[in-house]
């Protein structure tokens, strides 16, 4: 039966683009499974319908971390033609930028990762441009070394980071190795959207493609990527001394190919978890989700590590890229640490056993814990914390004065990164630098959590949580858009007894000076005041890679805390945070459940 899509009643638009994706012959390879889910619609199914509306409503956006959606038909999905018109929209802005005509791909472990980096490749190579394929699931971060190294004009990951299984995605990064921003993000969009035609890859172009087999991969792009990270470390190349033990977990993905050579080369004895150094084709069957911010990720690792006596508990997300701790307190039990506190952890490690550069500097974002600021103030450092979130933005800034040199870098979604030849976050990086630091307490008899307690008497209690407010398909975009609008209309007077003292829109112009500092998100800003000294920042921001709206709030003591005195204190900010978060939940859900229909 041919499709109809005039009987389902759809939007105009959606209707006209899903009509040109059931005739256009380009199409044709998603053809099968398109008219599968119209028939299916048209049978009444209104999960089948709102699929359609959702994956025909607009253009897969370059967000946060590239393009990233559930696989499948359309154009807000993640597909080969998606893949194939990004690539091309790639290779004319390229053009266009006068940049050298050589790319770099990497994939990770997820399911049709490889698929979709190879159909990058051919069109790529279609484009005149010659590419060089790592045949083997490789970091995220160990691609924006590979570009600078090579001298490459751009950068392919296909991954999803820490997305659904059901979800893959592409990165691109320019010639210097950091995600596109700016300016180059939005012709890079345009050329995409531009695209009329993809040039069919002729057999002479074939030898543009240089494939690295598995086994050159661990001998000639390895290598020179793991002794850079192990350059970033701080602390003694033996540490053996120490006895730390460690637990890790890759999540399904490519950690243990960067973690492990990293930590073992500072003997450092490391026992990962070999069910999940499996890929697992992809389906991340052992977590419910392989994102390290979320503690239950590290289940298994938790067990082994108690099983082993370790001391310590690292996970990196299927790409590598980000990190999750869990430290074994004085009585025995892990605690998981949030971004935040483990961004501290080390850069208290780096700050004590690094030779500081004059020229150094720190960066972070406007959601990221302020204590990252005052410890560095603290030792004279430069710091930049108004940093939108992405370190694509850390990545603009380093861009902006290669005169200096990043001393460390964070943002609160466990992303960290030390040195200038990596231009995005290091999943690998930042396990050395927290086990390094684990180490070093450890030989002095203390654990990470006493470090905190150290660094919180000094410079304050800090506390910084996040929470996240679902929204899928369609109807949660425009619930989510509603919302923003009319906050930034709008700004609520305030929160749990807290008032509104200064209200950002960071849509709004800003004259910083720094074009990376100035650019413009969707992000709304408030400053709350109360009795008693009683201070609190609440963020919100739509996430740019999953279909939710996420809600900061940051507090913080005054410094100089007696010890005794801190329970004390831990549980007023807590307390001050908590009540925030739930009146902003509140009050989101009231004006955002309209949209989205009953709550399951």
């Amino acid at each position: 039966m041919t499709p109809n899509p005039s009987a389902l009643r759809l939007p105009a638009d959606v209707e006209r683009t899903l009509s040109y994706w059931l005739a256009e012959p380009r199409f044709a390879v998603e053809r099968e499974a398109l008219q599968a889910l119209v028939a299916s619609a048209e049978a009444g199914s209104t999960v089948a319908l709102a699929e359609i509306l959702d994956a025909y409503s607009q253009v897969l956006p370059i967000g946060t971390g590239g393009r990233r959606g559930k696989v499948g038909p359309g154009p807000n999905r993640f597909n080969k033609v998606v893949v194939r018109e990004t690539a091309q929209g790639l290779v004319q802005a390229m053009r266009a930028a006068g940049d050298t005509p050589q790319v770099a791909v990497v994939y990770d472990t997820r399911t049709h990762s490889r698929d979709f980096a190879f159909a990058v490749a051919e069109q790529c190579a279609a484009g005149g441009l010659t590419v060089v394929l790592l045949d083997a699931p490789r970091p995220t971060p160990e691609l924006s070394f590979l570009v600078r190294r090579l001298g490459c004009g751009a950068g392919v990951v296909i991954s999803a980071s820490h997305n659904p299984p059901e979800d893959n995605g592409i990165k691109i990064y320019g010639p210097d190795g950091a995600q596109v921003l700016g300016e180059r993000d939005a012709a890079l969009m345009r050329a995409i959207l531009s695209v009329q035609e993809l040039p069919e890859l002729q057999e002479e172009q074939r030898k543009l493609i240089h494939v690295l087999s598995p086994e050159r991969v661990a001998a000639e792009a390895d290598p020179p990527y793991h002794a850079y990270v192990l350059a970033q470390g701080v602390a003694p190349p033996d540490l053996s001394a120490a006895g730390l033990k460690v637990a890790f977990t890759p999540l399904h993905g490519v950690g243990h190919t960067s973690v492990l050579p990293a930590l073992r080369a500072r003997k450092i004895e490391v026992v990962p978890v070999e069910r999940q150094c499996d890929p697992d084709g992809g389906r991340f069957s052992t977590v419910r989700s392989a994102n390290p911010e979320a503690p239950e990720s590290m289940t298994m690792a938790i067990q082994l590590a108690e099983e082993t006596g370790a001391d310590l508990v690292l996970a990196t997300d299927p790409d590598a890229d980000r990190l999750g701790a869990c430290v074994r307190g004085r009585d025995g039990k892990f605690v998981p640490l949030d971004g935040n506190r483990l961004g501290v952890l080390m850069l208290d490690h780096v700050l004590a056993n690094a030779t500081i550069p004059a020229n150094g500097w720190v960066l972070t974002t406007l959601v990221t814990t302020p204590l990252l600021a005052t410890m560095s103030q603290a030792r004279g450092l430069m710091v930049v914390d108004d940093l939108l979130v992405g370190f694509k933005h850390h990545a603009g800034m380093a861009a902006e004065h290669p005169e200096r040199t990043v001393v460390f870098a964070c943002e609160e979604s466990h992303g960290y990164n030390r040195g200038d030849e990596i231009r995005d976050k290091d999943g690998s990086i930042a396990a050395l630098l927290l086990a390094e630091a684990a180490a070093l307490a450890k030989l002095r008899g203390e654990t990470l959590l006493d470090v905190l307690d150290t660094i919180w008497c000094r410079f304050g209690y800090h506390r910084e949580k996040t929470l996240n407010y679902m929204a899928p398909g369609l109807a949660g975009r425009q619930a989510i858009a509603a919302l923003m609008q009319a906050w930034r209309t709008s700004p609520p007077a305030g929160f749990a007894g807290l008032t509104t003292r200064r209200f950002e829109d960071r849509l709004q112009p800003r004259h910083t000076g720094s074009p990376t500092r100035d650019l413009p998100g969707d992000v709304l800003s408030l400053e709350l005041e109360g009795e008693g000294g009683k201070k609190c920042r609440l963020v919100l921001r739509p996430s740019g890679t999953e279909p939710k709206l996420k809600i900061y709030g940051l507090a913080r003591s005054a410094p100089e805390i007696d010890r005794a005195e801190l329970p004390a204190v831990v549980s007023q900010i807590d307390g001050v945070v908590e009540a925030v978060l739930a009146d902003a939940h509140a009050q989101i859900e009231v004006m955002m459940r309209p949209w989205l229909g009953p709550a399951s």
